[in-house]
């Protein structure tokens, strides 16, 4: 079934399933559930209406509880619903606040785009860890601004989200070597840079696919500059869950028996062990970082769900 036929409630079962997909692509897809769910729903008062969005969002933040975005675009919505006066204005304000919310976040994308793609000089090779729409759109602008530069990418085990990485970065014209995890300390010597993505910046760091902590350890060790890259959409008050245990069979398909398979997809790395994170602002120091969440907030009915919910954040 295609997706744009589905109904709203097997398009957010899609989402819920989906581990290869990164935050900004989520993101978009969640908006789009809210926006058709809204337009379908049956809610007779503005406080039903929103009670509908915030079940429907928490499922997806519950579903991938480390992708700061997806909090905010619920908290855009559930906002934008539980301030209207009639039901026909909440459903109106709602819309208009997930287009508000898009336009934003894709000027700020672009911006970082730019910014990004300053880094990669000519003939540089780039180590990049996972897979992530952020680091492939600022690729794309450094091949586009007429620069060569070579690739090196790391699997990213169990899923492998790195070989997705590596056919987008062959298909803009790159040279490409594909590396085991387990050979980032070696390659950190023999590159230019490394950038990753990110899921959620918090005041405790970065969160982002397992493996990007190993990656900033050897890129201290080797002088080698390392950036995340992050909107602000991604900022976050308080830690987002990184600890959500995964199938056994991801990493060993028939193991024997007795044996304890520890696999978990995400981890939260220290902010003082990147270069600097980057956002549409600029190269962001831990400080600087620190200080733009502050002035973040959030609709009270959410972040007590949050709050409640031990697989959504770190925190009591």
């Amino acid at each position: 079934m295609r997706e744009d036929a589905a109904t709203p409630q097997e398009r957010l079962r899609a989402i819920e399933g989906d581990h290869l997909a990164g935050a900004t692509e989520l993101t978009e897809r969640l908006a789009e559930v809210l926006r058709d769910a809204v337009a379908r729903s049956r809610a007779t008062t503005v406080g039903a209406l929103s009670a509908e969005v915030l079940d429907l969002g928490e499922r997806a933040i519950r579903a991938h509880p480390n992708m700061a975005p997806l909090v905010h675009l619920v908290n855009v919505a559930v906002r934008a619903a539980s301030g209207a006066p009639t039901l026909e204005d909440a459903r109106s304000a709602l819309q208009q606040a997930l287009d508000e919310f898009l336009r934003e976040r894709r000027e700020n994308a672009r911006i970082l785009r730019e910014r990004a793609s300053q880094l990669i000089p000519e003939g540089a090779r780039v180590l990049i860890h996972s897979f992530s729409g952020t680091v492939l759109d600022a690729l794309r602008a450094a091949r586009a601004q007429g620069r060569s530069f070579s690739i090196v990418c790391t699997e990213a085990r169990p899923l492998c989200e790195g070989r997705l990485l590596a056919s987008r970065a062959l298909a803009l014209g790159l040279p490409v070597t594909l590396i085991v995890d387990a050979a980032m300390g070696e390659w950190a010597g023999r590159c230019a840079l490394a950038l990753v993505g990110a899921d959620c910046i918090s005041p405790e760091g970065v969160t982002n696919k397992i493996g990007t902590r190993l990656l900033a350890l050897a890129a201290r060790e080797r002088g080698l500059p390392i950036y995340a890259l992050a909107e602000s959409s991604k900022f976050f008050p308080l830690p987002l869950s990184a600890a959500r245990p995964q199938a056994p069979t991801e990493v060993w398909e028939t193991p024997p028996a007795g044996l304890v398979i520890w696999n978990e997809y995400f981890e939260t790395t220290p902010l003082d062990a990147f270069t600097a994170i980057l956002s549409e602002h600029g190269p962001l120091s831990p400080t600087d970082v620190r200080r733009h969440i502050r002035n973040l907030s959030f609709d009270e009915r959410l972040w007590s769900r949050l709050r409640s919910s031990p697989s959504a954040m770190n925190c009591c």
